[in-house]
């Protein structure tokens, strides 16, 4: 690769994580993202999208350069339709990067959202990046250009690939330093979802809890409401759900159900999450290892270490040694704080309603 190359890559890389240390948001570091990489990457539309590290759907983000009739398309294609790349397989696969044409062999015309979505859009070139931090997928994102330009290059995909996990730190810090806000949403809010896919409030609750989502009037475009279109569309009666951050920085843990046999009606739950709905999150986000989760679990239901290393066969002293790599990670110095630090700090409710506001 030629030196310009080089710094070219690395220039635009360490723009991008000097930003993923200041966002606020993850909608607004991806956004800040795109921005950023605009000056080496040429681009013409681009999805970036935060995902559950658990499932990889996608529940927050930013989209650029798509007109609002190519979105749904757009996510029916990627959770639906079977084809090449698609950000689940992306997640699992060795590099986090890939340009459709190579991945399709040349044949662009192989890849079904390419014939159905892409190309009648004008767009006929695509790469794509998994934002992965270790094994876990925080974020993704799909990059375009129209048919007449000139495809991605490989220099193109290496500075993606160099994104890869400074991107993901950026949005696993988000999870561990966006706090709660004071607020008096407790409970559950009732929303409808026609086959415009913009969500309207049933219940006066529902309608707050809009707003707290950040979008007061619904949006076609938000990624956690196409998702939960799709993932509704398996038959009368079938339910999914996702979990999201509120913009008062409490998990919301949204319920979706379809309300007839059209595929054009759905019905939405929004409630507080549960701390059992956030506690693997959470401690994804600060790096704990699979065995470390295990143990924060334990303490979440107060047992002792003696009955953590009978139940996990491992010695005291190694339930020990895993509890201070917890404490360390976390930055805390007790079980009470840790328990205080993955559980009060993102959810207000059952654990009291001590919060912290943003200094």
């Amino acid at each position: 690769m030629a030196m310009a190359g080089v710094d070219r890559i690395e220039r635009t890389r360490l723009g991008v994580a000097r930003w993923c240390e200041q966002a606020a948001s993850p909608g607004e570091l991806l956004e800040g993202v795109a921005q950023r990489l605009r000056p080496a990457l040429a681009q013409d539309a681009g999805a970036w999208l935060v995902t559950d590290p658990d499932t990889v759907l996608f529940t927050d983000g930013y989209v650029e350069g798509f007109a609002e009739e190519t979105c749904h398309p757009w996510f029916h294609h990627e959770l639906q339709v079977p084809d090449v790349a698609s950000f689940a397989e992306l997640a699992r696969s060795r590099e986090p990067v890939a340009v459709l044409s190579r991945v399709a062999d040349g044949d662009v015309t192989s890849s079904a959202r390419w014939r159905e979505v892409l190309q009648p859009s004008g767009f006929g070139r695509e790469v794509r990046v998994v934002f992965r931090d270790g094994a876990t997928t925080w974020g993704v994102a799909s990059v375009h250009r129209s048919t007449e330009a000139s495809d991605f290059s490989r220099e193109d995909a290496l500075l993606l690939a160099s994104l890869s996990s400074v991107v993901a730190r950026g949005l696993r810090r988000l999870v561990v330093r966006q706090q709660l806000v004071s607020t008096d949403l407790d409970g559950p809010g009732l929303l409808l979802v026609g086959p415009d896919r913009i969500a309207r409030p049933v219940t006066p609750t529902g309608e707050r809890w809009l707003a707290a989502l950040g979008m007061p009037n619904g949006s076609l475009r938000h990624p956690w409401l196409l998702t939960l279109g799709e993932l509704t569309t398996s038959g009368p009666g079938s339910r999914r759900r996702v979990r999201v951050r509120a913009e008062d920085g409490r998990w919301v843990t949204l319920h979706a159900e379809r309300m007839d046999d059209q595929e054009s009606l759905f019905a939405v739950i929004v409630e507080p999450s549960r701390p059992s709905d956030i506690a693997g999150l959470v401690a994804l986000a600060y790096g704990l290892s699979a065995r470390e989760q295990e143990l924060v679990q334990a303490l979440a239901r107060g047992e002792s270490t003696d009955a953590m290393a009978d139940r996990l066969c491992i010695s005291v002293h190694t339930v020990r040694h895993h509890l201070k790599s917890i404490f360390d990670k976390t930055g805390v110095g007790s079980r009470s704080e840790l328990l205080a630090r993955l559980f009060n700090d993102h959810y207000a409710g059952q654990f009291g309603s001590r919060v912290v506001t943003h200094h």
